[in-house]
């Protein structure tokens, strides 16, 4: 009788050492996402791997289907004369038109803009030189790409899509809007996903490092993905955590058997 519960006691044992095992893997595995075969906690300043060649990094180009607010800044009657979609950005109002598959954005008056390709500077000295050729009243052109966003994941103070708003739109400034690093980022570990999803780059910096603000393949593109992944400590100390909860609930499990094993004799 006696050899058979220490038999029983010992499979239980076992068995529930490996249920700890396998709960503890899978708990490590929800900490970090977006792994790749290069991370490593030792990266001096900017790490570029799969780098695109001859990548500005400063403008963001404009492409069809994008959206251009659009203003002229002395007179905005000259642009809403069809009804656009009128919005405020700042003090003056801005209308919107949406590039077409052809790389034109149509205004009222001139008809077609080719403005695919350009910055949003260039794309406006386009527009006020073709309503310059009107022999229009000379207009203060400024162009605005609206939908162009960046998205900001992993520990910090607030995650989201964020837009870009001007050109020189760099990773510090990104952060700061988003209210800086948790405590438990790895500062080391910041990485940022740009270009084609199926082949991207892949921009490492280590924020401890300052002289990452010299780096131009820090000024932010369209719909680059940034995360900031949680600190390998952080990562330990919620698995002991976890560790420790599931032993407290194995223990339990074990008092209730044997406690049915002795109210059962």
């Amino acid at each position: 009788m006696y050899k058979g519960k220490a038999v029983f006691f010992w499979h239980f044992y076992a068995f529930s050492l490996i249920l700890l095992l396998a709960q503890g893997c899978s708990y490590q595995s929800r900490n970090a996402i977006l792994k790749t075969p290069f991370d490593t906690d030792t990266v001096k300043n900017v790490y570029v791997v799969n780098d695109k060649a001859g990548n500005d990094g400063y403008y963001n180009k404009i492409q069809p289907e994008d959206e251009l607010a659009i203003s002229n800044l002395q007179d905005i009657s000259l642009l809403v004369k069809t009804g656009g979609d009128v919005n405020n950005q700042g003090n003056s109002a801005y209308t919107t038109f949406r590039v077409n598959a052809s790389g034109e954005v149509l205004l009222p008056i001139i008809g077609g803009v080719k403005v695919a390709g350009m910055n949003r500077i260039a794309a406006a000295a386009a527009i006020q030189q073709a309503y310059e050729l009107k022999e229009l009243k000379k207009p203060l052109i400024d162009v605005r790409i609206s939908n162009q966003y960046v998205l900001l994941m992993g520990d910090v103070g607030k995650q989201g899509k964020y837009v870009i708003t001007r050109e020189d739109y760099e990773l510090i400034d990104l952060l700061g809007d988003a209210g800086g690093l948790m405590p438990t980022a790895n500062r080391k570990m910041v990485k940022i996903f740009r270009g084609d999803r199926s082949n991207p780059e892949i921009i490492i910096v280590n924020l401890e490092d300052y002289s990452f603000l010299k780096n131009n393949k820090l000024k932010l593109q369209s719909k680059d993905i940034i995360y900031i992944e949680p600190r390998r400590v952080v990562t330990n100390a919620q698995n002991i955590q976890a560790y420790s909860t599931l032993i407290q609930v194995g223990l339990v499990a074990l008092s209730t058997v044997l406690l049915i094993i002795n109210l059962s004799r």
